[in-house]
């Protein structure tokens, strides 16, 4: 019975993904300089510090009041990132999206949305329900939710900031 509950928990996410990304698709999405406000979705089992995230922002042209950062952690203890965090429990049984912090963090709009995260589907929901104009992330997570893919720099923030920030110059 446990396994069939989760089953249809799992079915349930899936589909509420999948509803999502369809959506996003419908959506246009063009990159354009300034980059005003940034989001980030980081999961915190990935070698990462709040401060390469700063060091980002500056290079980006921003201030820490110009980044929302949403961290996904299991426990609340050596979360950096937590001012705004989401776990497994922010989904419901049928996945719907029950955390207060990842519905402020979906409301804002973003210039540039940063997924650093592979294959979580609870951040995948979060990603495809955020209303950004670009978005950035790596191939081992869903293609479909990223404008931008770097693979071969899965974490390692200090060289995926310096492709990101070469990217967004060729782009502007």
């Amino acid at each position: 019975m446990k396994q069939f509950l989760k089953y249809l928990r799992k079915r349930f996410l899936n589909g509420k993904i999948d509803d999502s990304i369809k959506s996003l698709k419908n959506l246009e999405r063009n990159f354009s300089k300034p980059i005003n406000r940034v989001g980030c979705i980081i999961d915190t089992n990935l070698d990462i510090d709040y401060y390469q995230i700063l060091e980002l922002a500056e290079k980006i042209g921003l201030k820490e009041k110009d980044i929302k950062i949403i961290s996904f952690s299991e426990t609340n203890f050596n979360d950096p990132f937590s001012k705004m965090r989401i776990s497994k429990d922010s989904i419901n049984f049928y996945g719907n999206i029950i955390s207060s912090d990842a519905n402020e963090f979906i409301s804002y709009d973003y210039d540039l949305l940063i997924n650093y995260f592979g294959n979580n589907k609870i951040l995948t929901l979060i990603s495809s329900k955020v209303n950004a104009k670009f978005r950035v992330g790596f191939d081992n997570s869903n293609k479909d939710i990223n404008d931008i893919i770097f693979s071969n720099i899965f974490n390692n923030f200090t060289k995926f900031s310096n492709e990101l920030i070469k990217y967004l110059k060729k782009i502007s």
